[in-house]
């Protein structure tokens, strides 16, 4: 049987929408902190839901990389830490890719939980 219901990131991103169109203008102004950041979470979560499927895959064959190890990146990231603090980063041809690791990391973090700082440094994921 097909399933032509909207997915969890078509729902949130029809919530994100409605909410924004419908709700925000008539939120009281004593109210309007509390309604933004209600936005501001459903645009996390759409955001989260669309990386999830794309960077994360990549994310984890990079750590992979570096460990010598397969596996998802939950559970690769605990592991990554163990390593580093265990020293196995000190060299520093293996610091220069450990760099590289964490910075994209980090833009894929902040590709979802603040898109707009990322656009205004000029970065994206894999740069």
């Amino acid at each position: 049987m097909i399933n032509d219901d909207p997915g969890a990131r078509d729902l949130v991103a029809i919530a994100l929408r409605s909410f924004r169109e419908a709700i925000l203008p008539v939120v009281p102004a004593d109210q309007r902190f509390t309604a933004l950041m209600i936005a501001n979470a459903l645009g996390t979560a759409e955001r989260e839901l669309a990386a999830g499927s794309t960077a994360e895959p990549a994310l984890a064959a990079a750590v992979g990389g570096l460990l010598g190890e397969a596996g998802d990146l939950p559970a690769l990231l605990p592991r990554l830490c163990a390593a580093i603090d265990a020293g196995r980063f000190d060299a520093p041809d293996r610091q220069a890719a450990l760099r590289t690791v964490l910075k994209d990391i980090t833009l894929a973090r902040l590709a979802v939980s603040n898109p707009k700082r990322l656009a205004a440094e000029g970065q994206g994921v894999g740069r």
